[in-house]
């Protein structure tokens, strides 16, 4: 048996207990934050409006819905059909699958605390503009069905009509957890099977030297460019980051890389184009790539 391959199985077994873990904890704080926040006026005040603390508040809404970059556009178009104002709804298609508990989960297991609050910090900021500015520049005339303002839809989850106490809230946040690693286990092994190959057999050497032959700024875009036409979610891009963290890979670039393949994707392009115009569709892929570049830059400043 190879060294490689004890590399391999250290890996998957070391690491994918940890990310289990770390998965089921983040999990149950989410949904037990979900059902503390009051989901319903939240979107009551959204509708209609198109500043920017509905921008804001819209953006803090995709950062605690853990959506890869396909499952956002079903809420989106809810939010559109119950006439939230575009610039919440744009912060909300953007912050979603950006700030992501993929790389948040990365970087905070690491032991990169002061990084990862930089990237959830800057990705708001950076997020809620995007809103602002594509409803300043008009971009909501490339909206194929203008939605109507008396139709009924969700925003980022239901209403919860009392709170039931920390141990009936906590239980059920628990359940949800489980039932949630169940229905993104199947992704999370393969992010560990190729987490686990990039640790044990690519050579650390040979990654360096590769990366040492390309300028920084160059890495940053070269990241975001080949993370753009992947399909990454965000459970299975843990572990190839873990994988390549521990061989040397720089962290901002790997932050770019990850935000870029998490952010958008050809399927997610698709059913854009059922709803928005080409311009729009556009606005919204160069978005994502900026924001990458951005929030890769942020965490290799705040290291």
């Amino acid at each position: 048996m190879g060294d490689w391959f004890i590399e391999f199985l250290k890996f998957l077994i070391m690491d994918g207990t940890l990310l289990v873990g770390l998965f089921l904890l983040i999990t149950w704080a989410v949904v037990l934050l979900q059902q503390r926040l009051p989901f319903q006026q939240t979107q009551s005040r959204l509708v209609g409006s198109s500043g920017w603390g509905a921008s804001f508040a819209a953006s803090v809404g995709g950062v605690i819905t853990p959506f890869c970059s396909c499952s956002t556009i079903p809420v989106l178009n809810g939010m559109l059909r119950a006439g939230v104002g575009f610039a919440p709804s744009f912060a909300f298609l953007v912050s979603s699958p950006v700030v992501n508990e993929g790389v948040l989960i990365l970087l905070f297991s690491t032991g990169r605390f002061v990084a990862g609050v930089t990237f959830l910090v800057v990705g708001l900021i950076l997020t809620t503009t995007a809103g602002v500015v594509a409803q300043k520049l008009g971009l909501d005339r490339h909206i194929v069905n203008k939605p109507s303002t008396l139709a009924a839809g969700t925003f980022v989850g239901s209403a919860t009509p009392s709170w039931p106490g920390w141990k009936a809230a906590g239980k059920f946040a628990w359940l949800s957890a489980v039932q949630e690693l169940r229905g993104v286990g199947t992704y999370l092994a393969v992010g560990l099977l190729v987490g686990g190959v990039i640790y044990g057999a690519v050579p650390k050497e040979m990654l360096g030297s590769a990366v040492g032959t390309v300028p920084d700024w160059a890495l940053y875009l070269i990241c975001s460019l080949i993370g753009l036409p992947l399909y990454v979610s965000p459970i299975a891009a843990i572990p190839i980051g873990f994988a390549l963290i521990e061989k040397g890979f720089p962290v901002g670039p790997l932050v770019t890389f990850l935000v870029a393949a998490i952010g958008t994707s050809p399927p997610e392009i698709v059913l854009l184009m059922r709803m928005f115009r080409l311009p729009l569709v556009l606005a919204h892929t160069v978005t994502v790539v900026l924001c990458a570049l951005l929030l890769g830059i942020a965490v290799a400043l705040a290291l």
